[in-house]
């Protein structure tokens, strides 16, 4: 603020008599005439005293007619924090803070959001629970996959609504199913569901056909073994139904006649339908890093420890330990990928349904393995493998 007087200094804030101390007063020069002063530091909504002085050469202090004033209230301060997608939603949070209240309280405070720049709360917006100062989340709502959005937090006094810094971001919600592509068809007219997990769209079920994308039928293996033929193989006497388990592979059946590929994406369609391919160890690592690096899909703190969230919430035998899939299996699957433990097996011999997940790669190992990934009962972690090409294991495909 300025104020004017006949050759003095401006002093005593918020004091009904003028002290004349250093923290009160303001020096602007000397001499005789009209001079002006800024006070600064004044608090919103506050009575402030003041009087002009000038001090002789004698050191004696003359002081001008006291005046008063009040300063008044102005618009928050507010800054725009993080947006969190909500995994298996069509929703996000965004944090916010109101700094200051401008000196009248606080009645509202949020985020408002749009597909176009510069959102206001005259378009969509949702209030926080509480309108104080201090951090606060509200929750966006409606959004749609691959969608850019706009977003401010707002805060709300008497003296209007005053806006943080716009963010924007791309809504790529993890457990829904695909942009799109919210399902895909086998060449059986098998219908399965897909779910998006960062950049990735993946079939959300074990495939479960016995052709080729192009006709070709895969035989039954029985009790055959081989690394060179393909076969797939049926666990009947599995808990889970077929519709759910999927049959199992060995590598020859899941690559149908193509070479190893360890590029991301494979290039490799497989056993896959047209316009989905079988995932190389690159791609599964793509995967696992993804939800190792979201606090939500994580246990006990750690990014290895996320067997649990890609895991199905039934089919897996129990086991007591921190962090482990077999431990309280109704709290699984928080990424939407549904790892279904169908186990593995030998010809006609199957082991370990209950206990195991594991899906081929389009990776070779060695000239008689091949990179597999799997989830243990167990276990917290996943763990990739080199396993032999003649085994029977699931298989999820990718969308191209």
């Amino acid at each position: 603020m300025s104020t004017q007087g006949e050759r003095s200094d401006l002093g005593c804030r918020d004091a009904k008599f003028c002290v004349s101390t250093e923290a009160d007063k303001t020096n602007d020069g000397n001499g005789t005439g009209i001079f002006a002063s800024s006070l600064t530091g004044l608090l919103f909504t506050s009575t402030y005293y003041v009087r002009a002085y000038a001090k002789t050469d004698e050191n004696i202090v003359i002081y001008g007619n006291e005046v008063s004033f009040t300063t008044a209230a102005t618009l928050p301060i507010v800054t725009t924090g993080v947006v969190s997608p909500i995994p298996r939603t069509t929703s996000a949070t965004c944090s916010g803070m109101v700094v200051n209240d401008g000196g009248a309280v606080v009645t509202e405070r949020g985020v408002c959001w749009s597909e176009s720049p510069n959102p206001t709360i005259a378009g969509i917006h949702s209030a926080a629970d509480t309108a104080a100062i201090g951090l606060f989340t509200a929750i966006i709502t409606g959004l749609t996959v691959g969608t850019t959005y706009y977003i401010r937090a707002y805060a709300t006094n008497s003296e209007g609504t005053a806006y943080g810094d716009e963010v924007s971001f791309i809504f790529s919600a993890d457990a829904l199913p695909c942009s799109g592509t919210p399902t895909v068809t086998d060449h059986e007219g098998n219908v399965y569901a897909t779910v998006q997990i960062g950049q990735q769209c993946w079939m959300r079920e074990n495939l479960r056909t016995t052709h080729y994308a192009d006709g070709d039928s895969i035989p039954a293996g029985g009790s055959n073994t081989s690394y060179t033929e393909p076969y797939y193989y049926d666990y009947s006497t599995h808990s889970l139904p077929l519709e759910v388990r999927g049959y199992l592979y060995n590598w020859p059946a899941a690559m149908h006649g193509a070479a190893s590929s360890s590029a991301n994406p494979s290039g490799v369609q497989g056993i896959c339908p047209a316009g989905w391919h079988l995932p190389s160890d690159a791609e599964w690592t793509q995967l696992t890093d993804y939800v190792g690096s979201q606090s939500e899909y994580t246990c006990g703190g750690s990014s290895s420890n996320i067997a649990k969230a890609l895991a199905s919430e039934t089919g897996w035998n129990t086991y007591s330990a921190d962090c482990v899939v077999g431990n309280d299996p109704t709290s699984n699957n928080a990424s939407g990928f549904s790892a279904v433990p169908a186990g593995f097996c030998y010809g006609s011999s199957f082991y370990r349904a209950g206990d195991y997940a594991n899906f081929w790669s389009s990776t070779e190992d060695a000239s008689y393995n091949a990179w597999n990934r799997s989830l243990d009962y167990s276990s917290a972690s996943v763990y990739s493998y080199g396993y032999s090409k003649s085994y029977g294991r699931s298989v999820r495909c990718l969308r191209d």
